[in-house]
């Protein structure tokens, strides 16, 4: 048991200055042996911890020994580890906790990745994830709470086009789940490959390539000579643009709607449709624009045309973007589309759709 005269000289500065030294090289897994204590004292402070080292030590202008306190602490019947539980709480063993918390950490990684592939989420995808910035400290348990919030999105994607709020209201329980800012939205964004949007503009590009609109007028497509019958607001429109470009939005195909043509063609770049429409007018075949990676809106203009039995002549720029437009869009709706004056194999000299300009109209010229 410690005794109330060590207590009381334990708090005084200079032997509490002393005495958290001491607490340091137990607590790194050293022992009192060895170099002394570094501890700045003032000549008081000295005065007070040579209460307990004696008036020799005092004079010598010595660094505190770390054996002589703890030998002077155990001649007073105590031992030095039972002084410091005394004065500030039982001494930790920090190399040991070091290493319970690097295995709950890894182990925490180990859940949160496990997690994630059990989703779907492909291993070199979720592995990428894992090393992102930005992420919580793994340990805490908040690693794998954001990536199992992520895996209940991921599950729902892909999937028919929908909107932000209700895809955060069914894969989490709140429409604002995915808001702007949302740890979850920039996890599932990470996912995808992308890093999180700057700009409001940004994010909602971002997610309408996705095939998740966050707001119903934000996606669109363009369209010429375009027939729709139905009840959508979609259909009225492009009645009424005869042979003007018009943009669609997602909005605007709410309601049920088919195609009035057997025949669409799909291109890549809003100059073609603008040449069709100044060179051909109401000649023209009915011209869908992506505007290159088709929106959200897109998606659901070419999906509805498909399912209705419309044959989709598509093609893009030769580029590594334009081959990923065309065979996404291939896989979207087979058995429907046809490439038009493309081929889907990498080309040494890669062609834009402008320098095919003159074909391409004659292709969409009726006459």
């Amino acid at each position: 048991m410690t005794g109330p005269h060590l207590l009381e000289w334990a708090r005084l500065p200079g032997p509490a200055k002393v005495l958290a030294a001491a607490r340091q090289r137990l607590e790194a897994g050293y022992g009192m042996a060895g170099r002394p204590l570094r501890v700045s004292l003032s000549s008081s402070e000295r005065d007070q911890v040579g209460r307990l080292l004696g008036t020799s030590w005092v004079l010598s202008g010595r660094q505190v020994g770390a054996k002589a306190l703890a030998e002077a602490v155990a001649s007073l019947g105590t031992d030095l580890e039972a002084l410091l539980t005394s004065c500030g709480g039982p001494v930790r063993d920090r190399a040991a906790e070091r290493a319970a918390s690097l295995r709950q950490a890894e182990d925490e990684r180990g859940r949160a990745l496990g997690v994630l592939t059990s989703a779907g989420v492909p291993d070199a995808a979720a592995a990428a994830w894992m090393t992102r910035r930005g992420l919580p400290r793994a340990g805490t348990g908040q690693l794998l709470e954001l990536a199992s919030r992520c895996a209940l999105v991921w599950r729902r994607l892909p999937g028919p086009t929908v909107l932000l709020t209700v895809l955060a209201a069914e894969a989490l329980g709140d429409p604002h789940a995915l808001d702007r800012g949302s740890p979850v939205a920039a996890g599932v964004l990470r996912l995808l490959g992308h890093d999180t949007p700057a700009t409001a503009e940004a994010w909602r590009a971002t997610w309408d390539e996705i095939g998740v609109v966050c707001d119903p007028v934000s996606s669109r497509v363009l369209v010429l000579n375009l027939r729709l019958d139905g009840e959508a607001a979609a259909c009225r429109l492009t009645a009424a643009a005869g042979a003007e470009p018009l943009w669609l939005t997602w909005r605007s195909q709410a309601g049920a709607f088919g195609p009035g043509d057997p025949d669409v063609y799909v291109c890549e770049n809003p100059s073609v449709l603008i040449a069709a429409a100044d060179q051909l007018g109401r000649r023209c075949l009915p011209l869908v624009c992506t505007n290159g990676r088709p929106s959200a809106a897109a998606r659901r203009l070419l999906a509805a045309l498909a399912g209705g039995g419309t044959v989709l002549h598509v093609r893009a720029d030769e580029d590594s973007a334009g081959r990923q437009i065309v065979s996404g869009m291939s896989a979207a709706v087979p058995g429907t589309t046809r490439l038009w004056r493309y081929s889907l194999e990498p080309s040494p000299h890669p062609r834009y759709e402008e320098q095919d300009l003159e074909l391409l109209l004659h292709d969409l010229d009726r006459g």
